[in-house]
């Protein structure tokens, strides 16, 4: 009795163990499909949905509880799913892999479809290239955009140099103007290749650099490098209470501000007046740095962050910039998990509002 009832046990065991790994291999396999970047649908040999992953329910703006158990052949009104249905049923009838593709409005769609074996279904993959696509334009434009940013200084300091060596005997007042603008020209080379670098640096940031900053100790100190450099700004910082304790990466996010407070004194006329406003909200803080300068037209409002861009070129040029300031800004912020937007008046000046978690 002692034997039977022992392996009865066993067996009760050696079942629920297997049971276990059975569903621990399908939670498994479901996070693995969850992980993709493509989006996965099967169907079992009744033509029903089976399964769908986290991408697919997204590319076709459907629930995966609404889309599991039916049939692939009754929804309408959803292109992309009509397609694959259509690619998914003719799978199944040839019992071959079958490739197509979609576009729609800016959409570009690549769908794959793979019988399972023993006629027990079908695998639909879907690809949506449209991000690739915007990722290589975006890459090809960067190039060409930083290609003609360093040819115009290397442009200048050719001519200068040509000019120097074909006329040696120029007068000296002369000779010292040329010599500035070729620095110039170095300089503005060299800040356009220190920015370039900073972007890139960025793409990489490192989550352990994260740490509990003081921001009004923070912008206390951007205040004082700033007037270091232009002690004629008046610079005036509005706050609830001190200290502010937020988690953020200390170096990088006074880049951010002193990008913003440059420009601010760059686009002002003398002395700039610029004011520095926290307010706080339950889960954000938002800082906002307005100034009273010339201000942006509306319709540039839009793009000013994008890399490259200037609304002045001449000006910017002028003043040694090459559009990636607010580029880097723009970055920096969202690496934090913010937000940044702007609103500005032609002649009346701007105001840029930096929305942060408050993760302390």
């Amino acid at each position: 009795m002692i034997l039977v009832f022992f392996l009865w046990m066993v067996t009760v065991a050696l079942l629920f163990r297997s049971r276990w790994k059975a569903k621990k291999i399908e939670t498994e396999k479901q996070l693995v499909l969850e992980c993709l970047e493509e989006g996965i649908l099967s169907l079992d040999s009744e033509k029903k949905v089976q399964q769908v992953n986290y991408k697919a329910s997204k590319l076709f703006n459907l629930s995966k509880r609404f889309l599991v158990g039916k049939r692939i052949s009754s929804f309408e009104d959803n292109p992309l799913l009509e397609k694959g249905a259509a690619l998914l049923e003719e799978c199944m009838k040839r019992e071959s892999i079958l490739t197509d593709a979609l576009s729609l409005e800016k959409n570009d769609y690549d769908l794959i479809a793979v019988p399972r074996d023993k006629k027990e279904g079908a695998i639909l993959i879907l690809q949506d290239k449209s991000a690739h696509a915007q990722v290589v334009k975006i890459g090809k434009d960067f190039i060409a955009n930083a290609s003609h940013e360093l040819r115009t200084p290397i442009t200048i300091i050719r001519g200068f140099a040509e000019t120097l060596q074909d006329m040696p005997e120029l007068p000296k007042e002369m000779v010292s103007e040329i010599m500035q603008k070729i620095v110039r020209s170095c300089e503005r080379m060299d800040l356009l290749v220190k920015n370039l670098l900073t972007l890139t640096d960025l793409e990489n940031l490192p989550a352990l650099r994260f740490q509990n900053v003081d921001l009004v100790a923070l912008l206390e100190n951007c205040r004082h490098l700033l007037l270091a450099a232009h002690p004629s700004a008046q610079v005036s910082l509005e706050k609830e209470r001190t200290p502010l304790m937020i988690r953020v990466d200390p170096d990088i996010l006074e880049l951010a501000l002193m990008n913003l407070l440059e420009n601010a004194v760059k686009y002002s006329p003398e002395p700039a007046q610029i004011s520095i406003k926290i307010e706080e909200e339950s889960e954000r803080v938002n800082l906002i740095i307005s100034d009273k300068g010339i201000g942006i037209p509306g319709e540039n409002l839009e793009t000013i962050f994008r890399r490259f861009y200037t609304v002045d070129k001449a000006r910017s040029r002028r003043l040694g910039g090459a559009g990636l300031g607010l580029s880097i800004v723009k970055t920096i912020i969202e690496k934090h998990e913010g937000e940044i937007s702007v609103t500005s008046e032609l002649g009346r000046g701007s105001s840029f509002t930096l929305r942060l978690p408050n993760l302390a």
